[in-house]
């Protein structure tokens, strides 16, 4: 059996279904009155406050940020339910899966000017103190499976400190260290919005873009936003396991699939490069319709059990 793969391990195929906008009951920018109202009803672990922060990011999301929404609408079918099925497994708030969007806009190639990178914008130093490998040929920060499951570790580490979750979404983007020397700031204070002052501009603006981000996920039918359907390659996804050394170029050229589409697909491995699995498992994304001839191109099928996920909206 080729050395790609070993025996009882599994492939994992998560072919993921897109919703459809729901109808539309009207499309006009929302007034002051309605965003109070509807945010005092979202169903949330954090402490929710209306200011003009929150109301001028919710209508930066709804009205002058109108097509990014809609696309990013679009990639929750394809993140969400991972992320969703992660958080439920580590017993966590569903919402946290909005830290993503904020953070990156569920791209998973992205990289800040800061150096943070993947769709949890990782800081370098925190993603290897998390476990993440970090080399000249891989990133796992940009790894979805992995890079979640340690933001989600990181996520249970702050909130076990803090006891509150508006604390630790804060904590999330400017780090304890700063939390605690604005708790001291304020005379001892733990609550948010008692703090913020102390706390640096961007995360003073973390929690209304948090607020505005679960506004438009619960909302956005309201005001006529579509979801955007990603291309079919991006909707359907097979991961496969692999176990040797495995260039993008060698893939391209056997499957007839572009190495631009490998790379957004594995955005992890930085030169193209897959590298041998020492102690490592590395993984393989390709689209569902290219899965079949590279099993069969290495002759890898006979002991591989296929599992398929679906979204339901």
């Amino acid at each position: 059996m080729n050395t790609f793969f070993k025996k009882s391990k599994r492939i994992v195929a998560v072919c993921v279904l897109l919703f459809t906008g729901l109808s539309s009951a009207y499309s006009t920018p929302p007034t002051n009155d309605e965003i109070i109202r509807r945010v005092q009803n979202l169903n949330t672990v954090i402490d929710i406050r209306v200011n003009d922060l929150v109301t001028d990011q919710i209508v930066y999301l709804l009205d002058k940020r109108r097509k990014e929404s809609e696309i990013i609408l679009g990639r929750t079918a394809i993140y969400f339910p991972y992320i969703e099925n992660a958080l439920r497994e580590k017993g966590l708030p569903d919402e946290l899966k909005f830290i993503p969007v904020i953070e990156s806009s569920l791209l998973p190639n992205v990289e800040s000017h800061q150096g943070a990178a993947g769709i949890w914008q990782f800081m370098k130093g925190t993603a290897q103190l998390q476990g993440l490998t970090i080399n000249k040929l891989v990133d796992e920060r940009k790894d979805l499976i992995k890079s979640t499951e340690k933001a989600l570790d990181y996520l249970k580490l702050l909130y076990n400190m803090y006891g509150d979750w508006t604390l630790t979404l804060a904590a999330y983007n400017c780090g304890s260290g700063t939390i605690n020397r604005a708790i001291k700031k304020a005379n001892g204070a733990t609550n948010y919005w008692d703090i913020a002052k102390y706390l640096p501009r961007e995360t003073q603006k973390y929690i209304p873009k948090f607020i505005a981000v679960s506004y438009l996920m619960n909302y956005y039918y309201l005001y006529d936003l579509q979801p955007i359907e990603p291309e079919d390659e991006f909707k359907f996804v097979v991961t496969a396991n692999i176990y040797d050394r495995l260039e993008f170029s060698e893939i391209s050229q056997k499957l007839e699939i572009d190495v631009d589409l490998l790379k957004m697909l594995n955005p992890k491995y930085r030169k193209g490069v897959i590298p041998a699995g020492n102690d490592n498992v590395y993984t393989l994304n390709l689209p569902l319709s290219k899965m079949k001839s590279f099993l069969q191109m290495y002759d890898s099928t006979t002991d591989l059990t296929e599992h398929t996920f679906f979204y339901q909206p």
